[in-house]
């Protein structure tokens, strides 16, 4: 696969090889003309959206996205390694074992998501992303089965008619080390965007060499004015060694350990995975307008580990349909949305046993298969919105959605003369959603909502380790209440957000351990997540110098209402995997060619086990980026950059494993530390022709 990409990436340096894509002051202007048009229209509904703007995703180092999510108030993205991540909105996601699950994610229209539940945003590089829009918990209606909230991601957009070129390289700490070429076309009728990266680190643990390929074709076709084909193709090679999780002696005295047991198989994850769709956009009438997405995907995948060795193969296949109406109702301005979400997907999962410490220092050996099953999962949604003008100042929201999953799983294993195969479906799921917005002023919106959202459980969660299939797990359901403001002042210069929301969890899925990286799911009770997010954001413009001020704020107050798991009453306790308080503070400053951009990142304490005995400590981080562009003649510019992350060299976990149990005389692994302080630096090449 690697020397597949290669020859095409080759084939596309050459085509290419005497431009790079210009990074001017008519491409910025189009894009902050178009990222405020979608700010007035998220200001404007009783939806918590949040958007990241291109300069938000710039202010890091293209590696990874977990600092750009963690600026978003309510989000945390927690980064065991570059593949091993975990995002929760507003802590729903919080006690998933070792993926993201519990909320939705799309790039242009197709999903991210599987139909399995579980979310994995590593593959795409930040580089080929125009914006981020998140909205937090189940309050966006269209898009189905979730209770934290939906990611959308926009792939970048050619904003002028021109050909372009870029190459840009990263080097870093730990034998870090990125390289990436892109290259576009943009005429009247058609755009094409076209972009390779190659991105690598030793790691600063054991075990942590990592190695990732990726080949991106987005693409757009004008048929005519009312019609035009979108195309995207995100093809991703990768293989990643796993350090897995340490003690907290080790993290406080030997952070670059990795676990033994991992160590000692040389455990890894090894996979390569695609994305395709076709979208058709059309305008039917001067008032209603269509979106058909059709995609697929696949993964291969496999993963050696101490207790066994996963061979996977993925395939799933979708159509998604939203139908946009303006219209009057009772002489007021109406939008109508509603539409379907249809994903099949098949799993193939064989596991082999590991026989490395038969065989030592060898790493991991294949050993007989213990494990082979089918499972086939069929998720449907369906979908109506509608927007209502009651006044000129008051809007009304109002939507509803229809969900049904249903699986069937076919043993292919009987050796053990144990058929295991079955099918289920989970009962339907109808989640109505209201929410109303008050304009108080100008640019100054007060709104509130109440909205249900549920969630399935996850293959991995429906299966005990033997393969057996848990029909009585239930579907994680919840209730959203939630008030807030989205204020401007000062003629743009000064934004502020403040949310006030109480969202409450029945059929809480959590992960019993049972044996040392194995677990079943179990529904164990309910939590009440009640949380404040803040934002604030300056603008301030003085001739040739800009400066960005930002301030964001999580403050969770989320608890077990009603837990019991075995014997064991959690009820009134913290909820585990969550900290109490997430901060952001920073300062952007532009000045002609210059670009400086800081941030302060404070996270609290995070309750390690149910029973909140232990906690993780609370860490600062300080990050720091600048970058100055140099213009040589019209079509051609470099940019130059250059920054450190954890300036203050701070010793934390970046992630943590909620409830991790240790065996025999081994203490338990919560913790995943992160890097310490750790440079970067690159280049950045451009040419318009």
């Amino acid at each position: 696969m690697r020397k597949g990409i290669s020859l095409v990436i080759t084939f596309l340096f050459t085509i290419f090889s005497f431009s790079q894509i210009q990074q001017d002051t008519t491409q910025i202007e189009e894009v902050v003309v178009k990222s405020s048009t979608r700010q007035k229209q998220i200001q404007n509904n009783s939806k918590p959206i949040h958007l990241v703007s291109k300069q938000e995703i710039s202010r890091i180092d293209p590696s990874i996205i977990t600092p750009v999510l963690n600026r978003v108030p309510g989000v945390f993205m927690q980064q065991g390694a570059l593949n091993t991540n975990r995002i929760t909105i507003r802590g729903i996601g919080a006690r998933s074992q070792f993926s993201t699950n519990r909320l939705k994610a799309y790039l242009d229209n197709i999903p991210l998501t599987s139909a399995n539940g579980e979310t994995t945003l590593d593959d795409l590089d930040i580089e080929i992303l125009e914006q981020i829009e998140i909205t937090k918990g189940p309050n966006n209606t269209q898009f189905g089965a979730d209770i934290g909230g939906v990611i959308q991601l926009s792939a970048k957009e050619i904003s002028i008619d021109k050909n372009f070129s870029k190459y840009t390289n990263l080097f870093g700490s730990y034998g870090l080390q990125k390289h990436s070429i892109l290259a576009g076309h943009k005429s009247d009728n058609k755009q094409i965007l076209v972009s390779y990266h190659n991105l690598q680190q030793d790691g600063f643990r054991e075990n942590s060499n990592y190695q990732r390929e990726s080949l991106n074709i987005i693409s757009e076709l004008y048929a005519n004015e009312n019609t035009s084909f979108d195309f995207l193709s995100v093809l991703t090679d990768l293989k990643a060694f796993i350090p897995s999780s340490i003690t907290q002696e080790d993290l406080e005295n030997n952070p670059s350990n990795a676990a033994s047991n991992w160590n000692a198989a040389q455990g890894f994850e090894s996979y390569t995975r695609g994305l395709f769709g076709v979208t058709l956009n059309q305008k039917i009438t001067d008032n209603l307008k269509n979106k058909t997405s059709v995609f697929t995907n696949f993964k291969n995948a496999y993963e050696p580990r101490p207790f066994d060795i996963l061979d996977e193969n993925t395939t799933g296949l979708g159509l998604r349909s939203n139908f946009e109406l303006q219209t009057k109702l009772f002489n007021r301005n109406a939008s109508f949305n509603f539409g379907t979400e249809l994903m099949y997907e098949w799993h193939a999962t064989t596991n082999y046993d590991n026989l490395y410490q038969e065989f030592p220092n060898q790493g991991s050996v294949q050993g007989d298969l213990f494990f082979n099953i089918d499972q086939v999962r069929f998720y449907q949604n369906y979908f109506a919105e509608l927007s209502y003008e009651l006044t000129p100042k008051i809007n009304l929201e109002t939507g509803i959605s229809l969900n049904s999953t249903s699986f069937q799983i076919e043993d292919r294993f009987l050796n053990d003369g144990i058929d295991q195969s079955s099918k289920h479906r989970y009962e339907t799921a109808l989640n109505p959603r209201l929410g109303i917005n008050y304009e108080v002023g100008r640019n100054k919106y007060l709104y509130a909502n109440i909205s249900r959202g549920f969630a399935v459980p996850t293959v991995a969660e429906s299966l005990t380790p033997s393969g057996i299939l848990n029909t009585d797990l239930l579907p994680e359901k919840a209730w959203n209440y939630e008030v807030g403001s989205k204020l401007n002042f000062f003629n743009n210069a000064l934004y502020t957000e403040v949310n006030l929301y109480s969202l409450h969890v029945n059929n809480l899925l959590v992960a019993r351990r049972t044996a040392e990286d194995q677990f079943i799911g179990i529904n164990a009770g309910k939590t009440i997540h009640n949380g404040i997010e803040s934002l604030i954001k300056g603008n301030i413009n003085k001739g040739k110098t800009l400066w960005q001020p930002y301030f964001s704020g999580s403050f969770n107050f989320f608890e077990f209402d009603d837990f019991v798991d075995e014997e064991n009453n959690f009820s009134g306790n913290d909820l585990t995997g969550v900290p109490d308080m997430i901060i952001n503070v920073g300062l952007d400053f532009a000045w002609k060619n210059l670009q400086v951009f800081s941030n302060w990142n404070y996270v609290g304490e995070i309750p390690l086990n149910d029973a909140n005995s232990l906690s993780s400590a609370s860490y600062r981080l300080v990050n720091l980026k600048v970058a100055y562009t140099f213009q040589i003649g019209r079509n051609f510019d470099i940019q130059l950059n250059a920054g450190v992350n954890n300036l203050l060299n701070e010793k934390y976990a970046a992630s943590v494993l909620p409830n991790a149990v240790g065996f025999g005389n081994s203490p338990a692994r919560f913790f995943y530390p992160g890097l310490p302080r750790n440079y970067f630096f690159g280049a950045q090449f451009n040419y318009d022709f």
